[in-house]
């Protein structure tokens, strides 16, 4: 039944799948290994066993190795593997003894016209043909015997090649098994102890590490604060709740200690695994068993092919006296002057052929030793089979006994790992501490840069409206005053006014006025409070604070003070001075907090906003541009709608075919061109990944690529190659 069948497919053997099984190659595969383990397929003389030259010359036993790439396919029976299986059967090969005739067949030989001879002469003659007759039955008898055990010690011989290749089938899944197990055991092994010393360290020490906090004392500021919320916090083992840390700590003690024992039932079981499987004593027997087999398939090919051979040859010569028998006494009976030549004729061939029964009767014997020989080793094989296969049942069930175990035990230090992230933050602490204290620095820092910073931008601000006003005023009072109202009404009706007032506002500082003020000082320094011949926990985190505070510009965002054409117009004479501008004020306003490497950095992130706003800005004109130009086109009537293919100007329509994937992981379009390359569709032209893009170009944009791999070569171009961005307005087919 199915429920009772274990299949095995290889090499390698593992369990197959049923859709497996079915595909075209595994079948072609299994075909293959058939006629590979079939000794019958005629072979190179050099390597087969030496035979008849009239029979097919056959492959050894077991000769075949994996490289050909051939399948082979085992089924296995789960009832035969239990322990109450019971012993197979001895086997029995037939035939074992063979049924030689006593009388001889009917006699070809008419006397008188009849069978029977009636004068004594006839009679003799008779009883020399019915002896020769009588021996070629008998002969045929052993002839035919000597096939049948030969076809049955091959059968037997290959019976158990078979078993020898299906027990190599289940050691070599029960080494994949093994190999498993001792590669999944070692890992699990490496990270538990590693997982466990610390662990250990951490329960072990519990004591010492609240002690250390003890020694550390909080921040002046940090205790005040403490003080204001009703609370008494002067170091850092007061902010930890120190009973249930205990209690944690003793709950993760308790299953540290199951675990350790859960893991040396583990070490045990593995070690129980390696001891009942000796399998290099094991796979010693298993070699000498193929050995064994080998022996006898040359035994059975060398003796027992030979003696069928030779059975067949005296068979044929009895045969042939027969016929010569036949003769002699037809012509004694035409004369009868040749009778007694005839007799002494027949005398002399009786006693040569007298020989030859008994030799084919010896040699029979011989034969059916061999046979029983080849029986008898296939009743020990099939034993020893049933005994291998049970303890390779067993293996299987004791590793993936130990595969279940590995499998909880590496759950149970996943959960471990998880309870001592609590206790780990007791280990922490110190440096959490120290990194708190840093990052509330940088934050004040921070907030004073900000507000700095903004206050200078500010203040120049409103000096520029000052120097405006000023600057109104003195044309109005000028050569203004000579312009017609026509100026004032019609053509410029701000032409009077005042400029705007910008009044901008900070975003709420809310966060900043939360923070502690904490200011490091000599008696504040990180570090615990020594006690008998104990050294300092921490060091000064001064410097670490300073180091964090000096990149704070760094991270700033940019400036961009040309958002309106008035004041880009008023500043855009110097760039560079109106930064420097910013940078003296905010330096008179913020003191020490803005240095000199901070107004550097500043100061060329507003070059670099000046320098962006100016490309987008001619990018800008120029799309315009072409707009216009193609406006103008259309409404002239000069606008052309065929695709162009070897030139690309603004107003022409072009066609991009996808050619795969840019840097950006973006789809890249590519126009269809007649040798006018590079010409690449601007991604913002398009949403979306369309099969090919329609449009009329607006704006083309020069680039030269970069090294491959940079930004500066999206498309994988030789470095130095020009290529072209072409923004487009895409155009719907109706």
């Amino acid at each position: 039944p199915k429920e009772d069948q274990i299949l095995l497919l290889g090499p390698p053997y593992k369990v197959p799948k049923d859709h497996f099984l079915r595909s075209p190659d595994i079948l072609d595969a299994l075909h293959l290994g058939d006629l590979e383990d079939d000794p019958t397929r005629p072979i190179n003389a050099i390597d087969s066993v030496h035979t008849n030259s009239n029979l097919m010359l056959r492959k050894p036993i077991l000769a075949t190795t994996e490289k050909s790439g051939s399948r082979r396919l085992f089924l296995f029976s789960k009832q035969t593997l239990t322990e109450s299986a019971p012993d197979p059967l001895p086997c029995s090969l037939k035939p074992l003894d063979l049924d030689l005739p006593s009388n001889p067949d009917p006699s070809p030989i008419l006397y008188n016209d009849s069978t029977q001879a009636t004068s004594p002469l006839h009679q003799a003659l008779s009883i020399y043909e019915r002896r020769f007759m009588l021996h070629v039955c008998q002969g045929k008898a052993y002839a035919d015997g000597s096939d049948l055990r030969l076809q049955s010690a091959r059968n037997c011989v290959m019976e158990q090649a078979v078993m020898i290749r299906a027990l190599r089938a289940a050691v070599s899944n029960l080494s994949d098994h093994w190999n498993n197990a001792t590669r999944t055991r070692a890992e699990f092994t490496t990270l538990y102890v590693q997982k466990m010393n610390e662990h250990g360290k951490i329960l072990n020490g519990i004591d010492e590490i609240l002690d250390d906090l003890s020694h550390i004392s909080l921040h002046q500021e940090l205790k005040a604060i403490a003080r204001i919320n009703g609370r008494v916090m002067e170091t850092l083992l007061d902010t930890v709740p120190v009973e249930r840390e205990r209690k944690w700590a003793s709950q993760c003690q308790t299953a540290y200690t199951t675990l350790q024992g859960h893991f040396e039932e583990l070490k045990l079981e593995f070690d129980d695994l390696t001891t009942s499987s000796n399998r290099e004593e094991e796979a010693h027997f298993d070699l000498e068993a193929e050995g064994m087999v080998k022996t006898l398939d040359m035994e059975v090919e060398d003796i027992m092919v030979k003696i069928s051979d030779c059975q067949a040859d005296r068979l044929q010569s009895l045969t042939e006296d027969h016929k010569k028998v036949v003769s002699l006494v037809l012509n004694a009976l035409q004369d009868d002057g040749r009778i007694q030549a005839t007799f002494t004729t027949l005398e002399s061939m009786s006693k040569v052929s007298a020989e030859i029964i008994p030799s084919m009767e010896k040699d029979d014997l011989q034969l059916k030793n061999v046979m029983v020989k080849v029986a008898d080793a296939k009743t020990k094989a099939m034993i020893r089979m049933n005994i291998r296969l049970r303890q390779i049942s067993q293996a299987q069930r004791k590793i993936q006994r130990v595969l279940k175990t590995v499998s909880g035990l590496r759950a149970a230090l996943s959960q471990q790992c998880e309870n001592m992230t609590h206790v780990e933050h007791l280990v922490k602490l110190p440096i959490a501490y120290r990194d708190f204290l840093t990052e509330i620095g940088r934050r004040l820092e921070y907030g004073e840069a900000i507000t700095s910073i903004s206050k200078a931008m500010f203040d120049r601000l409103a000096s520029m409206r000052i120097e405006e006003v000023k600057a109104r005023e003195k044309f109005l009072h000028g050569s203004g005053r000579h312009l017609m109202p026509s100026f004032f009404e019609i053509f410029v009706p701000t032409l009077a006014t005042q400029p705007p007032l910008f009044t901008p506002q900070l975003p709420a500082m809310g966060e900043f006025d939360s923070l502690p003020r904490l200011q490091v000082c000599e008696q504040d320094s990180f570090t615990a409070q020594p006690r008998d011949n104990d050294t300092p926990v921490q060091g000064n985190i001064n410097a670490d604070t300073t180091q964090e505070a000096s990149s704070l510009t760094e991270s700033l965002p940019q400036y961009d003070v040309d958002k309106e054409d008035t004041v880009g117009s008023s500043i855009s004479k110097d760039t560079a001075g109106s930064a420097s501008v910013i940078i003296s004020v905010a330096g008179q306003s913020g003191g020490d907090v803005i240095m000199d490497n901070k107004s550097n950095t500043i100061q060329n992130e507003l070059i670099k906003a000046r320098e962006d706003y100016e490309r987008v800005k001619r990018q800008l004109d120029q799309t315009n541009a072409a707009l216009v130009e193609i406006k103008k086109d259309k409404e002239l009537g000069k606008i052309c709608d065929k695709i162009s293919h070897s030139s690309f100007c603004a107003g022409d329509v072009a066609l991009f075919m996808p050619t795969g994937r840019g840097s950006g992981g973006k789809r890249t379009y590519l126009a269809f061109h007649s040798n006018c390359p590079h010409r690449y569709l601007s991604t913002d032209s398009i949403a979306g990944n369309p099969d090919y893009v329609l449009g009329r170009v607006v704006y083309q944009e020069e680039l030269v690529a970069g090294a491959i791999g940079t930004d500066a070569n999206p498309h994988g171009l030789i470095s130095g190659t020009k290529f072209w961005i072409l923004t487009v307005e895409v155009l719907k087919l109706h």
